[in-house]
């Protein structure tokens, strides 16, 4: 049956209001419903009448969705505040909470429902979406249990659009050849259910149109027989990974009203993808019973590198990595898991934890829901009080969670991480309460939405803390910011104030900055100062090589309103023009100024101590007048050189390709490449072997210390700026305008640009992709990463093949061969990693084309990987 204009009106207030706790007005709905104005507004009223909406008499009328008649949350018109399915997905009150309350209207909405699409990369979630859905709807008892939830991947159908009709709505006798007998299908199966169309952007024009018309009118036609009308009652849920304003009819489009997007893994929330990881950690450590030992690098890793294939494909990453260690020790009672740069610390995964035990940072904010807590401690600056009262919240909240859980994960080593680097860089020592309490604020504000007021009423009663614990909380925020998620943290501004102001103490006569050029030349001298001298003494700011006097002095100024007024102030800089800092600061403090040309670790030091015993400005002024001179002395050094060195780990192969290409383009004839196998310059590189003095440039195809030898791997010469590689690497060895040209050449030898001048008839970019995630495979289950040259030599052979094994069915002569059983092992595993190859391509692969591939891995897979 056809919508009505007020259904159609609804559908459409659904798909841009539904999660909108402000409301609507009439003039709102007017660009998408091209009435006039009063008959918007019956429309309106008439829905308030159905229940369906509620308002607001205000000036102008506000509009609302509403759950039921009966109901409607005070923060939301759409949510029910009830536990259900939802409750347990990972980011159901984060990321996804507007996805979450779009899915429970489209099941609540009367009749039969709303169908809902729903949109994202590959990977993301969209079926298991789709089946939380259906038990949504089981749960509130729309659909009836023993009601199916029917799923077809439409792709699956692609090229044959016949064949997906007739899966879809089912045939009758003779429709087809082959077709000696009438069959049902998935509306036959779905009814009184759900029917779960992924892909759907796969589907052809003429069968959107008959699922169109099926949700117009309520039945539909078997292929092969136009007369008689099946009526059948389901629930549509539909998933694309496309852009649907351009995949799909728009008469196809304007019947779904309710449309999820569904974000890809990296625009996840941090604590959400820790969620995901240790949810899925512990799938495993249940499934093979046995607690996991995960390095916290390797932790690292999983949350903030992109995943291509998203959750699926990181849910399959971790499933190979456990499989791969438990399979190489059986035997052990811990699974352990470590990444080839290990950090040493380790994360425990129990193989007893509930299935949903909650992480501390993701509890905190349904335990808090009073912020007395915060405003009594911000009054008082009891910071053991607050940890226990905090801890007390956690325990009772989640029922389940010891004390000692609370401090424990990936969030809270890097928290950790940060603590221990501010003691590195201010001097003052932060006790475990401290430590505790910066861990539990900066959850609680992780996942908490921003609120200015509370935030700002804070400020004011936090108002007292001396400007030093100010200065260690912003220290603080900024070490949270590069160690554990960077990401405006606005509450923790007092109550990290309030923490450290017993630790910090008062504020000194004297306050000291240093400012210096460099990544981290000013924070290693103030820290050292600190340090050895036990306290907060010097503020430290790293600047860029290019920053200008003026740029230093607008940085000081900034800082200055965030000084104890009054106090002296010491600023020491590594160069700049004094007159010009001295006579600008001046204008802004009120306390006397001394300013320091050529800063240095042993100035740093004697001025701390000078202010640490509390001495005037004029004695230190005094003191220091002439204090700091500088020795120069002349050693002779390493004589100059006309050599470059090219090393692969591969061997000379690859060395002498590259010498080819750099030879071509050198500035004089004179320069000598030289070739040399990697264990050898490594060697050498250790020993600082003579041979090597005269070295101007070492180019390798992997990451090594060269010490004062510049030293360039192929990857960053791919990836590095032009004018980084011609100051730092290329001075005065290539002609002009040859660097480009020569790295072009170097990029087409390390990329996969050859597989396409080879393949025939498969989309390059496409099998480039999918032979990708094989390889990915292999790498995880042999704990190994391939070299550029050995990814770009499986992507070609393994694309070339399955072209071939789909043309020809491939090489077949060794089909009988006796495998060695290194060979036999890797044909076990093969299966596995081909399996979505194969089932797209419908191939199987010969056991010679398999041989061939193991051939090509072998010198890099380790011998016991194998066995």
């Amino acid at each position: 049956m056809a919508l009505s204009a007020k259904e159609k009106l609804f559908h459409k207030i659904l798909t841009h209001y539904a999660a909108s706790p402000s409301g609507f007005t009439a003039q709102d709905c007017a660009d998408f419903m091209p009435v006039n104005r009063s008959v918007l507004s019956h429309y309106l009223n008439r829905l308030c009448d159905d229940g369906q909406l509620s308002k607001e008499n205000t000036r102008p009328v506000r509009f609302y969705v509403r759950q039921n008649p009966s109901e409607m949350s005070s923060t939301s018109h759409l949510v029910s505040k009830r536990e259900d399915v939802f409750q347990n997905l990972i980011g159901a009150q984060g990321s996804l909470a507007e996805a979450v309350a779009l899915c429970r209207s489209a099941v609540d909405y009367p009749g039969e429902g709303l169908p809902v699409l729903i949109s994202g990369e590959s990977g993301v979630g969209k079926s298991h979406l789709a089946m939380l859905i259906h038990r949504y709807a089981v749960e509130r008892g729309v659909v009836a249990a023993v009601k199916p939830f029917v799923e077809l991947n439409c792709a699956d159908y692609a090229n044959n659009p016949e064949l997906l009709s007739a899966t879809l709505f089912g045939y009758t006798r003779g429709a087809f050849t082959g077709a000696d007998r009438e069959k049902r299908g998935a509306f036959d199966e779905a009814d009184g259910g759900f029917l779960f169309l992924d892909e759907v952007h796969r589907l052809s024009a003429e069968n959107q149109e008959k699922l169109f018309l099926f949700m117009d009118k309520g039945y539909f036609y078997r292929l092969g027989d136009n007369r008689t009308r099946h009526p059948a009652s389901l629930r549509f849920i539909f998933a694309t990974t496309e852009n649907i304003d351009t995949v799909l009819l728009n008469t196809f489009r304007r019947r779904i009203p309710v449309r999820v997007t569904l974000p890809n893994y990296l625009s996840r929330s941090l604590t959400e993808r820790v969620a995901h990881v240790s949810h899925f950690l512990q799938q495993e450590a249940r499934s093979l019973r046995r607690d996991i030992h995960l390095d916290n690098s390797l932790m690292h890793q999983l949350v903030t590198s992109p995943v291509r294939g998203n959750i699926g494909e990181l849910k399959n990453q971790i499933k190979v990595m456990c499989a791969s260690a438990w399979s190489d020790r059986r035997e052990a009672e811990v699974i352990s898991l470590r990444s080839a740069q290990t950090s040493g610390e380790t994360l425990v995964i129990s193989a007893r934890q509930p299935g949903n035990a909650p992480d501390a940072s993701i509890v905190i904010p349904k335990a808090m829901h009073d912020a007395v807590i915060f405003r009594e401690f911000c009054h008082s600056g009891n910071v053991l009080l607050l940890n226990r009262k905090m801890e007390q919240l956690l325990t009772s909240v989640s029922g389940i969670m010891a004390p000692d859980a609370i401090y424990s994960g990936y969030l809270w080593q890097n928290t950790m991480h940060a603590i221990n680097e501010l003691e590195i860089q201010t001097g003052i020592p932060c006790g475990q309460e401290i430590r505790k309490a910066v861990w539990l604020c900066m959850s609680y504000a992780l996942n908490t939405p921003h609120q200015p007021d509370a935030v700002s009423e804070l400020l004011n009663i936090s108002d007292y803390v001396s400007g030093k614990a100010r200065l260690l909380a912003e220290e603080c925020l900024a070490l949270l910011a590069k160690h554990v998620v960077n990401q405006p943290l606005p509450l923790l501004m007092p109550l990290l104030s309030c923490a450290f102001h017993t630790q910090a103490g008062e504020d000194d006569l004297i306050q000291g900055i240093i400012v210096s050029h460099g990544r981290s030349t000013a924070s290693s001298i103030a820290s050292i100062a600190n340090q050895l001298t036990g306290g907060y003494y010097f503020k430290a700011f790293d600047m860029p090589n290019a920053t200008s006097t003026r740029e230093i002095i607008d940085l000081l100024i900034t800082h200055l309103s965030r000084l104890r007024q009054g106090a002296g102030l010491i600023i020491l800089v590594d160069m700049g023009s004094l007159k010009e800092i001295y006579e600008e600061i001046k204008l802004h403090l009120h306390g006397e100024l001394l300013v320091i040309n050529n800063v240095s670790t042993a100035m740093a030091l004697d001025i701390a101590s000078r202010i640490q015993e509390q001495q005037s400005m004029e004695a230190i002024i005094e003191e220091t007048k002439g204090a700091y001179e500088v020795e120069a002395r002349y050693y002779a050094g390493m004589q100059p050189g006309n050599k470059i060195i090219i090393s692969c780990i591969s061997g000379e192969g690859i060395s002498r390709k590259l010498k080819d290409i750099v030879q071509r383009y050198l500035v004089q004839e004179s320069i000598d490449i030289i070739t040399m196998e990697y264990d050898d310059l490594k060697w050498k590189i250790t020993r600082a072997d003579p041979a090597l003095n005269g070295t101007r440039l070492i180019i390798t195809t992997t990451d090594l210390e060269a010490g004062y030898i510049p030293l360039i791997s192929v990857e960053q010469l791919i990836k590095e700026k032009t004018q980084v590689l011609k100051r730092d690497y290329f001075h005065g060895l290539l002609t002009d305008g040859g660097l480009e040209p020569m790295v072009e050449e170097v990029v087409k030898l390390f990329t996969v640009e050859g597989v396409a001048s080879r393949l025939n008839f498969l989309n390059p970019v496409v099998i480039i992709d999918e032979v990708e995630a094989v390889i990915k495979q292999y790498e995880a289950f042999y704990k190994i990463h391939f070299e550029s040259y050995l990814r770009i030599n499986l992507f070609m052979h393994i694309a070339l093949m399955i072209e071939r094994v789909m043309v020809n069915n491939g090489v077949r002569q060794r089909e009988e061969a006796q495998l060695t059983p290194e060979q036999t092992a890797f044909v076990a595993v093969h299966d596995t990693f081909f399996q979505a190859l194969n089932r797209k391509y419908n191939i199987t692969l010969p056991l010679t084309e398999v041989l061939m591939i193991y051939e090509i891995m072998e010198p890099w897979i380790a011998p016991d990987a194998l066995s």
